[in-house]
């Protein structure tokens, strides 16, 4: 068997590898769809990054074997990816190569770290069928990256990436749907005057006012829909005032099928609060020309965040994923609708059944089902129209929850359609499609299943340290090594990733950073609460002007406060403990996760200097185009 010293090697050319295709994709994909090319050959710049991973594991480790074997390994991993996937760049053929070698020599090393500190036999049969059983997690790992990544790895695009020139050809009708609940009028009324500047002739705009039950929010927009009708000589604009209604925005859309123009084609769907441009409809309506085209999305986008450091942290948390990661995600055919600014073929609409009013994201909920009647469906990463953020972190915490929880209930209403076909599985959905929407589902399930499996197991394994069943582990300078060059191969790509979704600064990309760290705590509940059965209430976002409340604005994260002091209690106690470097470990891994619950309240209080900074007297934005 292979040393654990000769097996340093490895870890340390994984690490390695990772930095050197992280350096390269940031020097190379500046901008998306965009690769610039390096002067010089493709093999010689992967044999090249390969034999210079090896020589720096040579000099971390002094093992002059083990890099030549993990050289070995690491040019036959890449020439495995190069041939299977022949539209990789090639920091994206070293990217995917780093997968599999880190699993496995992460495996193999911690296997003889095992070993070398005379782990009972129970333990290491523990350590194989572990491995083994998490083999089909990494693969679905690596097709997922190999999706959402695609932005930085990939030089080919299967699917229109730009909007198509203002169509002048056939112009389909469009009927665009605009559902209220208690909205500011002055705010709908901005969206509605956008609505009527559209470059496109043939649409009209349908708005639902549902169980909104002061009058004066909605009589205002019923007159402007009126007024705009008279200066246009013609009833492009309806409003209705439905109450009671069932089905939350679900049941509004459903209820405005019902009176859509019969002759309209399409079904343009946006929020109370998008400002539109004005060739939205000009440019997106003529892909609908292709007959199996069943929806168009466009990003989600925002207006009026610059200048507070609150909006700044929820905009650049939003970005990366609706202009880096989605675009992949749709190349593969697996690409879903998210509720606003997009456009949906009608006939397909009521073929799938229309929405759905028992889901949270009614929106992305029925690009499952449009998949799995046939249709295909396009992302483009250009903004057509841009809302407005939650003002406060509670608000804030509330959307997601809904985002986070309802691909859940997508998961366990729709698990049959992602099986394979010979075990009844969607004959439409192609595997893509099935896969990513599966990983979506249990994205939050994974991260409470892993901060679990990381409690317990750090437990379980002091305890067998204090029985003396195992010897106090003491890690190798790799292993320190190691770690710190993959934090800096992954703060490189972090880096990249904000970048090509627009992010100019490092304080903006730090502030993204908070916001996301924020949301987990509340992303994990959303998780737990969308595998229940009972009912989950549909709570919008609001757009009137959000007052402060000082330092009560701490009590919606009193959970994740309470668990980041928790963490820090579990800090302490390790620390005094006699565990080796495993308790070291566990010190770092509990502070880590202390800061990752404590940036909650930090938003919290963030979000109360923005509101703080807002005179009273002002409306929310300026809406006004």
């Amino acid at each position: 068997m292979l040393s654990r010293e000769f097996l340093d090697a490895g870890i340390a050319y994984a690490a390695w590898l990772a930095l050197i295709a992280a350096i390269l994709t940031a020097g190379t994909v500046r901008r998306a769809f965009s690769v610039e090319q390096l002067p010089w050959p493709e093999a010689a710049q992967l044999a090249g990054s390969a034999v210079l991973a090896g020589l720096l594991a040579y000099l971390s480790t002094a093992q002059g074997d083990g890099a030549v074997l993990a050289t070995a390994a690491g040019l036959f991993a890449i020439l495995s990816i190069r041939v299977a996937f022949a539209c990789l760049t090639v920091a994206g053929v070293l990217r995917l190569a780093v997968l599999p070698l880190a699993a496995v020599m992460g495996w193999a090393w911690s296997y003889a770290l095992l070993v070398e500190h005379g782990a009972p036999g129970w333990m290491l049969t523990l350590s194989i069928v572990l491995g083994v059983g998490v083999l089909p997690l990494l693969v679905a790992k690596f097709a997922e990256t190999l999706a959402r990544e695609a932005m930085t790895l990939t030089t080919r695009w299967r699917r229109p990436t730009m909007p198509l020139p203002r169509h002048v050809g056939r112009q389909p009708k469009v009927s665009i749907h605009l559902c209220a609940y208690a909205e500011p009028p002055e705010i709908v009324i901005a969206v509605l005057d956008r609505l009527n500047r559209l470059d496109y002739a043939n649409f009209e705009v349908l708005v639902c006012d549902n169980n909104t039950p002061d009058e004066a929010l909605w009589r205002p927009v019923e007159q402007h829909c009126a007024m705009l009708n008279r200066a246009l000589g013609s009833q492009r604009f309806r409003f209705f005032h439905v109450s009671p209604l069932a089905g939350a925005k679900a049941g509004a859309l459903n209820w405005l099928l019902d009176r859509t123009a019969p002759d309209a084609e399409l079904i343009g769907v946006i929020d109370a609060d998008y400002l539109s441009e004005p060739d939205f409809l000009a440019r997106l309506a003529g892909f609908f020309d292709d007959p199996k085209l069943a929806y168009i999305q466009t990003p989600h986008d925002y207006r009026n965040w610059q200048g507070s450091s609150f909006l700044t942290a929820c905009y650049w948390e939003y970005m990366p994923s609706n202009k880096v990661e989605l675009p992949g995600v749709a190349d593969v055919g697996a690409g879903y609708t998210i509720g606003t600014m997009c456009l949906i073929r009608r006939s397909m609409l009521e073929k799938a059944g229309r929405w759905a009013e028992w889901c949270l994201t009614e929106d992305s909920e029925v690009s499952v089902r449009l998949r799995a009647v046939g249709g295909t469906g396009l992302y483009l990463r250009e903004t057509f129209g841009r809302g407005l953020i939650p003002e406060t972190f509670d608000d804030y915490k509330k959307q997601r929850f809904r985002w986070t929880a309802g691909p859940v209930q997508q998961l366990r209403r729709h698990w049959r359609l992602y099986t394979p076909r010979m075990l009844g599985g969607s004959t439409a959905m192609d595997g893509w499609s099935k896969l990513l929407e599966v990983m979506r589902g249990i994205a939050p399930l994974s991260q409470v299943v892993g901060m679990a499996l990381g409690i317990v197991g750090l437990i379980a394994a002091l305890a067998l340290i204090r029985s003396g069943v195992v010897q106090p582990m003491q890690l190798p300078t790799i292993a320190w090594i190691a770690a710190a060059i993959g934090t800096c191969a992954a703060l490189v790509a972090t880096w990249t990733r904000y970048r090509l979704a627009g992010c100019a600064t490092l304080r903006e990309m730090a502030y993204g950073e908070l916001a996301r760290l924020s949301l987990s705590y509340v992303q994990m509940v959303g998780g737990i609460a969308g595998v229940s059965r009972k009912p989950l209430a549909w709570r919008r976002t609001p757009k009137f002007k959000a007052e402060g409340s000082g330092l009560r604005a701490l009590g919606s994260t009193i959970p994740e406060t309470a668990l980041g002091f928790g963490h820090l209690l579990v800090a302490g106690a390790l620390a005094g403990m006699d565990g080796g470097d495993l308790a070291t470990v566990g010190v770092i891994a509990s502070v880590a996760s202390s800061a990752r619950f404590f940036a909650a309240p930090a938003m919290a209080l963030i979000s109360e200097r923005h509101l703080a900074a807002t005179a009273p007297s002002d409306t929310m934005v300026s809406v006004t185009a």
